[in-house]
């Protein structure tokens, strides 16, 4: 099975999005060089799971301009989506359930790592399958006040591992799923 990794950016009050399930309220700009880690990330990990909405958000960002293409380094992405949806990339693929994207992921031995890259619906899916080994929240000290939430049992079953701070007061926060052993 593979090992899945929810990475994701939130305020300071727990949201992933504002109320009209914008980013806008994230940091535009890092000093140079700094990527939060996210080029060693990238390259860690094998395929990408997301939903839908987070998906057209994406692609959104492509057709305003505001970048050129999506910054996944061409990997594999793995889009939910409960609705017909078609595309002209080669790097997605619709699925409709997490039954379906297991039985992929786990027909691959080469897939070994999965970044769950949201929405919070999605989140809350895996979370319920308990699927999610790791989370690397990377907390933006901003408050919202209201949004799209991270599920409020994200931390359940986790222990925080390792703390990050970066510049202006953000800071990267590591959750692990603890693993229960039972022996005879």
């Amino acid at each position: 099975m593979a090992y899945i990794i929810l990475y994701i950016a939130a305020s300071a009050d727990g949201f992933i999005a504002d109320k009209f399930g914008n980013i806008d309220w994230l940091p535009q700009e890092a000093p140079e060089g700094e990527d939060f880690g996210f080029d060693k990330f990238l390259s860690s990990i094998d395929v990408i799971a997301q939903g839908s909405r987070t998906y057209l958000q994406t692609i959104s960002f492509i057709e305003s301009g505001i970048v050129t293409d999506l910054p996944y380094g061409g990997k594999r992405m793995y889009v939910f989506t409960h609705a017909p949806m078609r595309t002209n990339r080669t790097d997605v693929t619709f699925v409709s359930s997490i039954e379906e994207f297991l039985n992929i992921i786990n027909q691959n031995s080469k897939i070994k790592r999965v970044w769950l890259l949201g929405g919070a619906e999605l989140i809350k899916s895996f979370k319920a399958y308990n699927l999610i080994d790791e989370c690397i929240i990377t907390v933006i000290p901003k408050t919202l006040h209201e949004g799209i939430a991270l599920p409020s049992n994200l931390f359940e079953g986790m222990y925080q591992t390792a703390t990050k701070n970066y510049f202006e007061g953000i800071v990267e926060k590591r959750y692990i799923r603890q693993k229960i052993l039972i022996f005879d």
